[in-house]
């Protein structure tokens, strides 16, 4: 029979009573339909099935070796439910994710985990679980809110430190009843009970790769059967790609339509094998562009000097910057067409340009004409160096600049831009 304390009646209640509100709402609830039949179809399904029974052969050889028992039923349940999903669904990039065993493996022995184990030893009273999580609730949606805007950095901080409090409180009430029942501890049970998550999920970390693989050759023979002609040269392609790449997943990931294009049009099995290896040597040749790229940057960090075109050679942040402001101008053109006008609270939707490679905080300034039509936003780099581009008028007006200083006024209106847009003088390391 499966125990089940205060904290967890208290979670059970609240879940049950946001599901209800969930389904009190036509629109929540017509969403919530669709995810559940997303659940049922066999591409989600036979996945979940897969990954119990490979819990299930984990429990087993638990059982023979004396790291599990029933009373670690509920410890595995919860397990099962929480963190094993978020690692099944999560393992589609574990060769995109650097150094995913070490962190994995980390995050199921940090402080952090040793803290949770800690204070879900004991529990409060029920009514005091209910305040408790509720206010928790609460302080984890507006620390999440805030953190998406700037001016709401205060509310933030101070979610912060009152979440603090509270958990240093339940910490305290843990470490006075593990003191006042020390004697009654069992010493054995506890350490299995903190040992179960680390080896359950030491354990399922065959499966996430194996099955990483699965999803990664799955979507490039549905490239190759799309692209060839017959049942014969599928499978040749198929062969080909799969005695090459062996389990590589990174790369079979890199394997685009093009690749799919000319593999199937190989005559042979080993001209197949050809493409392949191809393949291979131009994602050599891109790793070590990249690779001289990153050593161009360490090379000439802090310098001053330029190239024979006159661009400048410390180009970092150059790349991230350049991309941040194109997708910040490609977001004004898209809302002028809407409106009529560019935006000037652009950056409160969009500040967030971390995909583009840059700090949380971008650091980017947007300008926008009191009429609505012309805008400009400017940067400045690690280096010094300032990239801008604005716009004079409707799109696809463009303008863009990098220099010293950031523009002093609007395109077409500042010298500083150039004569017109993107001039070469004004923009020369845009390129």
């Amino acid at each position: 029979m499966l125990l089940i304390d205060n904290r967890e009646i208290a979670s059970l209640i609240l879940l049950g009573a946001g599901i209800l509100w969930v389904l009190s709402q036509e629109q929540l609830r017509a969403s919530v339909a669709g995810v559940v039949m997303v659940f049922t179809r066999w591409q989600i399904l036979v996945p979940l099935l897969a990954m119990l029974a490979w819990v299930g052969l984990e429990l087993l050889a638990g059982l023979q070796t004396g790291l599990w028992n029933p009373a670690l039923s509920k410890g595995t349940i919860l397990w099962t439910l929480g963190s094993a999903g978020v690692l099944l669904f999560n393992c589609t990039r574990i060769d995109a994710i650097e150094h995913f065993l070490r962190r994995t493996i980390g995050a199921t022995v940090g402080v952090a985990v040793f803290i949770e184990f800690f204070v879900n030893l004991y529990s409060m009273s029920l009514p005091v679980e209910l305040l408790v999580q509720s206010v928790t609730f609460v302080l984890l949606l507006i620390i999440t809110l805030a953190g998406q805007k700037p001016e709401f950095k205060s509310a933030k901080k101070f979610s912060e430190l009152f979440l603090v409090g509270i958990v240093l409180a339940v910490f305290i009430h843990a470490a006075r009843q593990i003191y006042v029942d020390w004697n009654e501890l069992d010493a054995r049970q506890l350490l299995l009970e903190f040992a179960l998550p680390i080896w359950l999920t030491v354990g399922l970390l065959p499966f996430l790769y194996a099955f990483n693989i699965f999803l990664v050759y799955d979507r490039a023979f549905r490239q190759i059967d799309w692209k060839a002609g017959n049942w014969g040269s599928r499978w040749q392609s198929r062969l080909a790609l799969l005695s090459t790449l062996r389990f590589r997943a990174g790369t079979v990931r890199l394997f685009t339509q093009y690749w799919s294009g000319k593999l199937s049009e190989a005559q042979s099995f080993s001209a197949a094998r050809r493409v392949v290896t191809e393949f291979l040597n131009d994602q050599k040749c891109k790793q070590q562009t990249q690779k001289n790229q990153k050593e161009r940057l360490r090379r000439y960090t802090g310098s001053q000097e330029v190239d024979e075109e006159g661009r400048r050679l410390d180009r970092r942040e150059f790349t991230e910057t350049i991309d941040a402001l194109g997708w910040l101008a490609t977001c004004q053109m898209g809302w002028y067409r809407n409106l009529d006008r560019y935006r000037d609270d652009l950056l409160k939707i969009l500040d967030d340009f971390t995909r583009q490679g840059l700090p949380k905080e971008s650091g980017i300034t947007l300008y926008v004409a009191e009429d609505g039509q012309s805008w400009y936003a400017w940067r400045r780099t690690v280096t010094g160096w300032c990239f801008a581009i604005g716009a004079s008028g409707p799109p696809p007006n463009r303008w863009e600049y990098d220099g010293q200083n950031p523009p002093n006024g609007f395109p077409g209106i500042d010298s500083m831009w150039g004569n017109e847009s993107f001039s070469d003088q004004a923009n020369l390391n845009w390129r």
